[in-house]
């Protein structure tokens, strides 16, 4: 044990070279308690009815609306008393359509809901847009649906690709997580430039990647800002069969709360979840290994520091370097629990072109700065550089510390996609700007970890960054990412303008 302490301060030590990162909160920017005890006519209208399945029900009568315990109470009932409506059924529904929007960041809405035969409870986004948008072209992010019996809810994603070209495997368009049935849940999205990430109850479910540049209307979910819709529907594409022996059913609404990531701060966001045990700080005592908590995810770890001792489980790698970061000059450690996942799969550094070579100085430094921002792939074709025997030392430097180094992308053959798993395309997945025109040898140390850290804020955190490029090829997300990188762009082009320079002399 004394040991295995010893060769974790040795690591500590080492990292703490590189100004610790600190973490910050998604900050919660609006919420919807529903403690009023009536609607907010400023955020919320009832739902008309109309012809599509979901809508053929909906009724504006107050017995289908009603608040209780602070909670928004929506039915499905039997129509046996209103005459003059045709309707067998009556049920209640709410939307923010033309009232309020969510951009990027983080939705999240408590709730719990009755199961029956036909009845259809619903958290869903449409498109706000100005302009008629004809269904699916904008798209449709279904947060959470239920039917039937199932002992699982239905998360979705509609758009033109998947519903007119019928491509919902190439990625999947659908994950079904278990869920407490009769108890609340609380069912979120997170929508990002690229991505939309689901989760139930804080834990991810599925992610739906921008998949070949988003292509046929594969991705429309950067485009717009969207509104939410909860319904209680009953019935569902015409269903034959409702089971009125449990009528009346109800979808009941906790809370809706809305984070975006707070970039007036100068640190980068903290990790899926994390939570501080108190504001105190402990001397580093020991690091226990959980080996009998295996996630499926590789990249997914759970770190707990309580009075200096630390419990890890999952990707020890991963997870030791957000000790590192956690950790002060003085040695001391935070009490925190922290349950974090990478964004995407691979992520990386490619170092070009080969007429700028780095020394294996440089590039072990390079290579000490991913592993700190949990960076785990290094384009780099080092034989062209170094002799086989210094190549391969390179790459068991970069294998010990949780990165693959490789020549090309056609080298990886864990970039094919499959049934399950679809990526972005491979080459956006990398920073181009480290060897670019001279850019490894030539930023400062300060640049290239802001370089190195946006990278990982943008892959791994999973933060809104943008995919377009301009014609040095440095997406735009790194000069957008939060206050770190807000002058990374203008370094960037100084930096160049002095190589030409001094390449011209």
């Amino acid at each position: 044990m004394k040991r295995l302490l010893f060769i974790y301060l040795i690591l500590i030590g080492f990292f703490l070279q590189i100004p610790a990162q600190e973490h910050r909160r998604y900050a919660l920017i609006w919420s919807e308690e529903f403690n009023s005890g009536t609607l907010n006519k400023e955020v919320w209208s009832k739902i008309w009815r109309h012809n599509s399945d979901w809508a053929i029900h909906l009724s504006s009568h107050d017995s289908l609306y009603a608040f209780e315990d602070g909670d928004l109470v929506l039915r499905g009932i039997a129509n046996d008393f209103l005459s003059n409506d045709t309707a067998a059924f009556l049920t209640g529904g709410i939307w923010t359509k033309n009232k309020k929007s969510f951009g990027f960041g983080r939705i999240e809405i408590r709730a719990k809901f009755d199961v029956a035969q036909g009845f259809w409870p619903a958290i869903w986004m449409l498109p706000q847009s100005i302009q008629a948008l004809q269904w699916p072209y904008g798209g449709e992010i279904d947060i959470m649906e239920h039917f039937r019996s199932n002992p699982f809810v239905n998360q979705t994603i509609h758009s033109n690709y998947t519903y007119h070209l019928g491509k919902r495997t190439r990625p999947p368009q659908v994950a079904y997580p278990a869920y407490n049935e009769g108890q609340y849940n609380t069912y979120g999205v997170e929508r990002f430039q690229d991505s939309l990430v689901f989760s139930v109850n804080g834990k991810r479910t599925f992610c739906y990647p921008r998949y070949r540049e988003g292509e046929d209307g594969q991705f429309p979910f950067s485009n717009y800002s969207y509104y939410l819709i909860l319904d209680a529907q009953l019935g569902r594409d015409n269903s034959p069969y409702i089971d009125t022996a449990k009528l009346p059913v109800a979808l009941r609404v906790d809370y809706v709360r809305y984070y975006e990531l707070d970039t007036k701060t100068d640190i980068i966001p903290e990790p899926k979840d994390f939570q501080s045990l108190s504001k105190r700080r402990f001397k580093l005592k020991r690091v226990k290994i959980d080996s009998r908590t295996v996630f499926e995810n590789p990249d997914e770890y759970h770190l707990v520091i309580k009075r200096g001792k630390v419990t890890i489980a999952g990707n020890t790698t991963w997870a030791k370097s957000t000790l590192a970061q956690l950790t002060d000059e003085d040695g001391k450690v935070p009490e925190v629990e922290i349950h974090d996942w990478a964004a995407c799969p691979y992520r990386g550094i490619a170092i070009r072109p080969k007429s700028y070579p780095a020394s294996v100085e440089e590039l072990t430094e390079l290579l000490d700065l991913m592993a700190f921002y949990k960076l785990n792939c290094l384009q780099w074709d080092a034989e062209s550089n170094f002799s086989k025997e210094v190549a391969n030392t390179m790459r068991e430097l970069a294998r010990n510390r949780g990165i693959t180094m490789f020549a090309s992308l056609s080298d990886l053959d864990f970039f094919e996609c499959t049934e399950t798993q679809a990526l972005p395309l491979p080459i956006r997945i990398f920073l181009h700007t480290a060897a670019t025109q001279g850019g490894l040898l030539g930023l400062s140390q300060n640049e290239m970890t802001e370089a190195v850290m946006a990278l990982s804020e943008r892959y791994w955190r999973g933060d809104d960054a943008d995919v377009t490029e301009n014609e040095d090829k440095i997406p735009d997300s790194l000069t957008t990412v939060g206050s770190k990188l807000a002058n990374f762009e203008e370094k960037m082009a100084l930096h160049r303008a002095r190589f030409h320079k001094d390449k011209m002399r």
